[in-house]
């Protein structure tokens, strides 16, 4: 590796002597030639000794994290002298290989990495280039001379960190010249406000209350017998709807009549059998023996009167069969609360399979709305406010009601989020299925930002805007985006009233700020 180094410098100093001679051998300071050779150094090809190896010069990830670095000059940027000169401790040997101090260089002293240095104090720390070796996380003294603004801040020659600005954050961009702008037709010009009404329009749907609706379906199969509701009828809670002949519907009939004949005798059994045993004519065994039956029996009623409440049979439907020792295969179908026929595909003579449904029934008394919210207008609504919503074919009927449910997710085809609105006035007529537009009154106003299209630019998916701050200076801001039109785009974070934001041509400040990544640099000027 010493051998390495040692011809690298020797190259070196052939090729400044060449630079030398070139530039018609004007005397330069000894500094001045230090500095020439390391930008040869930077600009040539780097290599290792070993194939595959690599270093924080020509690997990225090996850098020190949080530290600026370079690129026009290939180090870091709180030690290249060519930038910021006015760090560079001269009495400090430099290890020209590596731009770096040589009692820093881990590449040419292996040793340093395996100590842990020992804290700084005051007394140590007496230049600058200390104070970026201190902390090199926040870099809070480095200059871009040629840009005239700090290092940290420089989108042309640190573009890497337009990435991991927040909105509201910058970088600075600064054109070649104070006449830049008016040359190529740069114009700027405060955002438009707009203040929105403490309301927001979105569109919606009707569709039923499926909380008070029904499918009325028979819990056995069999034949449709006769039907007694029409689509469109209005009905109470245990109303017959239809009869249905079912084999089912007899034989529970039958086993519970026998099971209560049978609860009869035994409780009977039961109690000749207690009043023998306290006369001490029967014994004990037959006494409980006798108990036994009476609870099997007892069972058995239970049982056979769950399989007719199973089958939709009510109580007091029960007590009658139980009167009249009905047998018979007739089961009706009953209204199970106050509605509206809305559907019915019972027809007399159907065979009717188990599960098949032969009305809808629906609590008219109210009704959904659908609402389709945009994402970025979710922070002002919320469950309970007011909503009213109008139709194209409802004339001058407006529909009230309040919000009682907000998706928790975003369509990712539409982008939009679905609420729910449970309507209760204005309903009579709204028929499901109709389309409208519903204003949610919010309890809260803001106002909101406007810039043109054109102003908008996006790196690497996110979007920016430039805000001017001189004649030749401009802040790359990131922004977050809103509702946007064929003309205008809203700004929601990141921009302030009086800021003046890039209108025209804006996509030319974007290439100035790209043109470290094209190639261009600080020594192409």
């Amino acid at each position: 590796m010493a051998y390495f180094r040692l011809f690298q410098r020797l190259l070196m100093g052939v090729v400044t002597g060449f630079v030398i001679v070139s530039c018609g051998g004007q005397p330069q300071d000894e500094h001045a030639h230090e500095h020439k050779d390391d930008v040869f150094v930077a600009k040539m090809a780097h290599t290792h000794e070993k194939a595959g190896d690599t270093c924080f010069i020509c690997d990225a990830s090996k850098r020190d994290k949080g530290r600026l670095w370079c690129n026009e000059h290939g180090r870091y940027e709180d030690r290249c002298w060519l930038c910021h000169p006015e760090l560079e401790d001269k009495a400090r040997l430099y290890c020209k290989e590596h731009h770096l101090y040589e009692d820093e260089c881990h590449l040419c002293h292996p040793e340093l990495e395996k100590k842990t240095p020992a804290p700084k104090t005051s007394e140590h720390i007496k230049n600058e280039a200390d104070v970026f070796t201190a902390s090199v996380s926040s870099e809070p003294e480095l200059f871009c001379n040629e840009h005239g603004v700090p290092e940290i801040e420089c989108g042309i020659c640190q573009p890497q960190l337009a990435t991991s600005l927040q909105p509201g954050k910058s970088l600075l961009v600064r054109m070649p010249s104070k006449a830049s702008a008016d040359k190529v037709g740069i114009r700027s010009e405060r955002p438009l406000e707009q203040a929105s009404a403490p309301s927001i329009d979105v569109l919606c749907e009707a569709q039923y209350n499926k909380n008070a609706m029904t499918k009325i379906t028979p819990l056995t199969a069999g034949i449709v017998q006769r039907v007694f509701a029409d689509v469109g009828d209005q009905v109470f809670a245990g109303d017959v709807l239809a009869e249905l002949h079912s084999a089912e519907v007899a034989t529970a009939k039958s086993g519970y009549l026998s099971a209560r004949v049978a609860f009869d005798i035994k409780a009977k059994t039961k109690d000749r059998e207690k009043k023998l045993l306290a006369e001490n004519i029967s014994a004990q065994k037959e006494y409980i023996q006798a108990e036994g039956d009476f609870r099997i029996a007892r069972l058995d009623v239970n049982n056979a009167r769950q399989k007719l409440l199973n089958l939709g049979l009510n109580l007091e439907t029960i007590a009658e069969i139980e009167r009249t020792e009905d047998t018979s295969a007739m089961l009706q179908v009953r209204a199970p609360f106050a509605g509206t026929i809305t559907e019915r595909t019972a027809v007399p003579g159907q065979s009717l399979g188990f599960g098949e449904a032969l009305f809808t029934l629906t609590d008219l008394s109210n009704r959904w709305l659908i609402l389709s919210l945009p994402a970025d207008r979710l922070s002002d609504v919320k469950t309970g406010m007011y909503v009213e919503a109008q139709f194209d074919e409802l004339p001058g009927q407006i529909v009230k009601g309040q919000i009682v449910w907000i998706d928790t997710a975003v369509d990712t085809r539409t982008r939009l989020v679905q609420a729910r609105v449970l309507a209760t006035q204005g309903i009579q007529q709204v028929k499901s299925g109709l389309f409208g537009q519903a204003k949610i009154l919010t309890d809260r106003s803001r106002s909101n930002l406007l810039v043109p299209r054109e102003a908008l630019q996006h790196h690497e998916q996110r979007p920016f805007v430039f805000v001017k701050q001189a004649a030749d200076l401009y802040a790359l801001r990131r922004v977050d985006v809103g509702a946007a039109s064929a003309e205008t785009v809203e700004i929601l974070a990141g921009l302030q009233p009086d800021d003046a934001v890039v209108t025209s041509a804006s996509f030319l400040v974007m290439s100035e700020f790209l043109k470290s990544r094209l190639g261009a640099g600080c020594t192409d000027h």
